[in-house]
């Protein structure tokens, strides 16, 4: 399977191209680079965010292409203008990101939900003794995606806990957070079309959080069974939901408990076979 996006220096290329691919034995290249020997030797291309329609249009009905639209931002705006809606074949983060996207193509659309894998390859778990008494609350990414920062750090200290952010490169850092925290102020397209990536990052470290409200957050309780995160629509929720799992051992330990069905359920081997899944559907173009 070959992956390629028109820019490069994406971290979303990283971790759905580069690190699917490498699980496929594909490849990720930039489209500049896509030789047409590439191109009609691959299974199917996956373009990740942004594609380069010159070449989608030359290879329309000759190869399977999916577009990963990963975050749509404005496609409800700038979509048609940009040739997204071109595409008849999409990967979502939530089935309610396609109810966000509107109309598809005449022809009809037809989509798969494949949730982002974590980025725990070395099989860290949160320590028993910071478990059982935490020290650091901590979020990781980018900081215009932590809303309320101010208000946050000012809970933990009262709380009695530090508090610290890490870029979204920093994914060693995993490894100084004892309670995850990810919030962003409701928002119909970021509540309904965001990735699990944060949240499915700390249950695989077994990370207990505090998260809003994201339907692919709900999805990450709904594929392990079990509990995975405190949930809050407010930031005063958010805050109430904070205090009591710094002060509710047992729940933190529910929640720590999740480690391991997330290591699976969201390694990069697992969530790989659902691409490989997807291409079934192309049984008439292989």
């Amino acid at each position: 399977m070959l992956f390629s996006s028109a820019r490069r220096r994406l971290t979303s290329v990283t971790v759905r191209g580069d690190q699917v691919a490498e699980q496929l034995g594909g490849s990720c290249l930039r489209s500049r680079y896509l030789a047409p020997s590439c191109i009609e030797n691959a299974e199917a291309l996956v373009w990740i965010v942004q594609p380069e329609l010159s070449i989608f249009r030359r290879y329309l009905g000759r190869i399977p292409q999916i577009l990963d639209v990963v975050n749509p931002g404005d496609w409800r705006t700038e979509g048609a203008e940009k040739g997204f809606s071109d595409f008849s074949h999409l990967i979502l983060n939530t089935v309610a990101t396609e109810r966000y996207l509107g109309p598809g193509p005449e022809s009809g659309r037809t989509c798969w939900v494949i949730p982002h894998h974590h980025c725990n390859f070395r099989g860290y778990r949160l320590p028993e003794e910071r478990l059982a008494r935490p020290k650091v609350v901590g979020y990781l990414g980018q900081s215009a995606h932590l809303h309320d920062s101010e208000i946050i750090e000012s809970a933990v200290r009262k709380l009695g806990l530090e508090f610290r952010t890490f870029r979204d490169t920093e994914l060693e850092r995993y490894g100084e957070i004892d309670i995850g925290v990810a919030w962003t102020r409701r928002d119909t397209q970021r509540d309904e079309t965001r990735s699990n990536i944060k949240l499915s990052n700390f249950a695989a470290h077994g990370i207990p959080s505090v998260v809003c409200d994201y339907v692919s957050y709900r999805d990450v309780g709904l594929r392990l069974r079990q509990p995975v995160a405190q949930f809050a629509s407010t930031i005063e929720e958010f805050v109430e939901g904070l205090a009591e799992l710094l002060e509710n051992e047992d729940l933190r330990r529910r929640l720590h408990s999740s480690a391991d069905a997330a290591l699976h359920a969201y390694s990069a081997s697992t969530i790989a076979q659902e691409y490989r899944g997807m291409l079934d559907c192309f049984p008439a173009q292989r």
